[in-house]
């Protein structure tokens, strides 16, 4: 039975083998999509971030705070999401957040930054707090990484 598991696990081993020596670089192209998104979307624990409001401190998982970002930046026209980051300085306290979209083609970047800009306040007021430091002590980029030509590639 020993002999016949090493053999079985040599069997699986040359597979393997095989398939790799058969893996062109145009073929991980095809696939690095793919394995970069399930990087992605690992759990990794989520830091936190400094709420303020009447009550007291609070501490809000970076994890909601990419959420409501998200969200709030989904309401600008011909805009979509594509990543979102946060930077926090000593003790949680939020100090930049940059917001990474598509934009359809023909659209007016400085008009949709302004409107993804002005979105971005509105959510960070609202989770973290009145109290928090002002919006304008937190440096937010909107940085438009792709251009699509149509609605469906949004």
């Amino acid at each position: 039975m020993a002999g016949r598991r090493r053999e079985d696990g040599l069997d699986v081993l040359a597979a393997a083998t095989a398939a790799l020596r058969r893996h062109t670089p145009d073929g991980w192209t095809a696939v690095r999509g793919d394995l970069l998104s399930l990087a992605r979307r690992a759990h990794r624990p989520s830091a936190p971030v400094r709420g303020r409001h009447d009550l007291g401190d609070y501490l809000v998982a970076t994890d909601v705070l990419v959420v409501a970002l998200r969200q709030a930046v989904a309401t600008v026209h011909d805009v979509a999401v594509t990543a979102v980051h946060c930077a926090t300085g000593e003790d949680a306290v939020l100090s930049g957040v940059t917001v990474e979209v598509t934009a359809l083609f023909g659209t007016h970047l400085p008009t949709a930054g302004q409107a993804a800009h002005s979105a971005i306040a509105t959510a960070l007021v609202e989770v973290l707090g009145t109290l928090s430091p002002p919006t304008e002590h937190v440096v937010v980029h909107v940085h438009v990484g792709d251009v699509v030509a149509s609605r469906t590639e949004l």
